[in-house]
């Protein structure tokens, strides 16, 4: 089980998990609402004096061409289409401005939402509680944790080491309990080691007689009990596998969100990195990181006016380009936030498919706790639906 839940989270939360602070991504999630909130604000005042702006200029070209038609000199005609166009140009100057301001908008918000990529994949208050649930998980798949059995397993493995010359399937047990290194180290009841481990344990309750009642009873338990975890463990190990495809899936997303970081903020913005990750990524202080995602924001607006100014003709494809990588890495990773969250669900019809097994109830009743612990952090932090139709929303259209 391990192997699994520290690759994950190896990835998950690399760079990072030598600060001992958990950031709340919650926060984090607010300082970037809140930096594009002012945005948008900033922009829709700029919008609604277009639109007068737009509109005055269309009052007064309606009434330029009402005086046109109706004028029978040629020379005022000519005033008049001269003055038409004046305004015809304004009103093309205040369109520019508002492809501008849309641009500034947009472009401000793919750079605030791939900053807070930064910290949103690595959740630490996630590491944390799945940590805890995860060791209970190995836990429950260890017989050695049981009552009685270690005791019992000392008399199994005595009969093993006396009948294996005789026996070739004990030999090849004994073989490999040698080689796993005992139960007691979390050998996992799967594939021939369970096959193997069953028939010796049959062979046992076979060879003890009348005589050895008490025994009898409790090997048959306890083949009861190593069965129950057997089963459970080929349950768990099935859920298991999609950890690994998401895992491959993060370290790939997460590749993509430094490319664009990269392409981003240190070479079209020319923000450094490391100033970056003190300034943002690893402070702790919501305010200090709200004023420096703000300065980032003021640079990537006069990253655009200076962009049309510099080429006019064809300044926005770049930024286009750029501003539907970031949206297309936040749909992917909110996808991925869905693709967790189903396979915590699974661990939850596990646990309810062995809940009433007499075996195991009480350690899936502990299990439960610690994974409703579990989507409780993750929840708290991500809510995939709403990722989704945020990242979906980002943008304004001209």
């Amino acid at each position: 089980m391990k192997k699994i839940i520290f690759v994950f989270t190896a990835i998950l939360f690399s760079e990072i998990s030598a600060h001992a602070q958990i950031y709340s991504d919650n926060q984090n999630a607010s300082v970037t609402e809140q930096v594009l909130k002012e945005l948008n604000r900033e922009r829709s005042l700029l919008s609604q004096n277009l639109e007068f702006r737009i509109k005055e200029i269309d009052s007064k070209i309606n009434n330029l061409d009402e005086s046109i038609k109706n004028t029978n000199s040629a020379s005022e005609k000519v005033e008049k289409l001269l003055e038409r166009v004046k305004y015809l140009e304004e009103r093309q100057e205040e369109i520019d401005k508002n492809t501008v301001s849309v641009y500034k908008y947009n472009y401000s918000s793919a750079v605030l939402n791939l900053a807070s990529m930064e910290r949103e994949i690595k959740p630490l208050n996630l590491f944390k509680t799945s940590r805890e649930f995860y060791s209970t998980l190995d836990a429950v798949g260890n017989p050695m944790n049981y009552e009685g059995y270690q005791e019992w397993f000392g008399k199994f493995k005595q009969y093993i080491a006396a009948e294996q010359e005789d026996n070739a399937r004990l030999a090849a047990l004994n073989h490999m309990i040698q080689v796993t290194g005992d139960l007691a180290k979390g050998t996992p009841f799967t594939g021939v080691f369970a096959g193997s481990l069953f028939d010796g344990i049959s062979q046992f309750i076979g060879s003890l007689n009348r005589r050895d009642k008490e025994l009898r009873e409790q090997s048959m338990k306890m083949l009861k009990l190593t069965t129950s975890i057997a089963q459970f463990t080929h349950d768990k190990d099935l859920i298991e596998t999609e950890w690994e495809a998401i895992t491959k899936s993060l370290n790939e997303l997460k590749e993509l969100q430094n490319k664009a970081k990269e392409d981003n903020l240190v070479k079209i913005l020319g923000i450094d990195e490391k100033d970056f990750r003190e300034s943002f990524t690893n402070e702790t202080d919501a305010k200090k990181r709200t004023q420096y995602i703000l300065d980032i924001s003021k640079i990537a607006e006069n990253k655009i006016v200076e962009e049309r100014s510099k080429n006019p003709e064809n300044w926005k494809q770049e930024y286009h380009d750029q501003m539907l990588s970031v949206q297309n890495l936040k749909i992917r990773f909110g996808m991925l936030t869905f693709r967790i969250l189903e396979n915590l669900e699974k661990y939850e019809k596990l646990i309810q498919k062995y809940q009433n097994d007499p075996f195991l109830r009480d350690e899936m009743k502990n299990l439960k706790l610690k994974l409703d612990l579990v989507r409780n952090s993750f929840e708290s932090t991500f809510n995939p639906q709403e990722y989704i139709k945020a990242s979906n929303k980002m943008y304004i259209v001209e």
